[in-house]
């Protein structure tokens, strides 16, 4: 196991829980999670278990109720908005389980996005990065489509090439293989693992796929707002 100035995300005492009228639900309750550079790790559990909810709160995209999380030594909850998302686009990749791609830009243009709003990146510079990694998910032929004109397994393939474009510390994901086909889905599998290995990011993947969790250098199961190692 990697030292301690290798963490790259941790979460502590972490808790979600919902008004619903008079009612609150907790969600989550108590999470306690630490993932180093390079480490892939896969959470389980069933549907409405709160897999999503725990990403979006390792993100950021969401305040949790108690407990804090740190992505690189930074307490996110310290962060204003601005300073989150800067966090966000230098640190951090996200793919979502329905895309969140821009419709009117190209698969290209997709995933050269978050390059581009560094401003440091030159557009040409962002182009060849995209450009490379959707070569590598597969999508060579398919660099001037819209999402409009690709297939629910090609968006994803996007979505997955623009959350690994500024090679980040750490990249989350939220079902990644859900719409792909068994084949697409290992070369994903075999990408995450290639990366972990040569530049240190390490990967959060919230997936029904056992196999695939199973692949994972751990797996985690979210169940009744708990997150237990398996």
């Amino acid at each position: 196991m990697s030292n301690s100035s290798s963490l790259v995300l941790e979460c502590h005492q972490l808790a979600k829980e919902y008004l619903e009228g008079p009612q609150s639900v907790q969600v989550l309750s108590d999470v306690n999670l630490s993932l180093n550079a390079g480490e892939r790790i896969s959470i389980i559990g069933s549907s409405g278990s709160g897999k999503s909810t725990l990403l979006n709160l390792l993100a950021g995209l969401d305040s949790p109720s108690a407990g804090e999380v740190r992505i690189q030594q930074q307490v996110l909850q310290d962060l204003s908005d601005s300073a989150k998302a800067r966090l966000r686009n230098r640190s951090m990749g996200f793919v979502y389980q329905f895309h969140h791609l821009l419709p009117e830009f190209s698969a290209l243009e997709n995933v050269a996005m978050p390059l581009l709003l560094r401003q440091a990146c030159s557009v040409n510079d962002a182009k060849e990065s995209a450009r490379g990694l959707l070569e590598r998910v597969g999508l060579a032929q398919r660099l001037s489509h819209k999402p409009a004109e690709l297939s629910g397994g090609e968006r994803q393939r996007v979505a997955i090439a623009r959350a690994l474009v500024t090679q980040p510390a750490v990249v989350l994901l939220d079902e990644p293989t859900g719409n792909l086909d068994q084949r697409t889905a290992q070369q994903i599998h075999e990408l995450m693992q290639e990366l972990s290995t040569q530049s240190d990011t390490a990967f959060v993947m919230v997936t029904h796929d056992t196999e695939l969790a199973k692949s994972m250098d751990k797996v985690y199961l979210l169940s009744e707002g708990k997150l237990e190692s398996q």
